[in-house]
């Protein structure tokens, strides 16, 4: 299977995603348990819901690709994964006690989230449907 520079960059990405929840979820539950009440547990939670959620899916977008107009795929994946980081890097610091600077930013991550799914609605829509062979 032939895979473009963007869908591999994608795929990367994707397994890093994988990858950090996973340790982010055992780490939250094991070393951090005691750490992780009120307001704290309650952003980690939603961020490693939101990692959790978004970590596969960009599987499937990097899968998807050839179903799409690429360059509203390739917009849609950078929103994607700008706002994911954005997001889940915010409310990890501060449930974790490190920084509440990007507390602020955190609903901007959200939105890029949004504003990329519905990019990759457009990609979808915007591709050109190729005629079956005629035989």
């Amino acid at each position: 299977m032939y895979l473009s520079a963007g869908q591999r960059t994608l795929l990367v990405a994707a397994s890093l995603a994988t990858a950090s929840a996973v340790a982010l979820a055992a780490i939250g539950s094991h070393a951090f348990a005691d750490v992780l009440v009120g307001k704290a547990a309650t952003r980690f939670d939603s961020a490693l819901k939101i990692h959790s959620l978004h970590a596969p899916l960009l599987f499937a977008l990097a899968l998807a690709a050839p179903a799409a107009n690429r360059g509203w795929w390739r917009a849609g994946c950078a929103s994607i994964c700008v706002g994911l980081a954005v997001f889940c890097a915010g409310l990890y610091l501060a449930a974790l006690g490190a920084s509440t600077l990007l507390l602020p930013v955190v609903p901007f991550g959200g939105s890029l989230l949004i504003l990329g799914w519905l990019l990759i609605t457009i990609s979808f829509l915007r591709q050109r449907q190729k005629s079956p062979a005629r035989g």
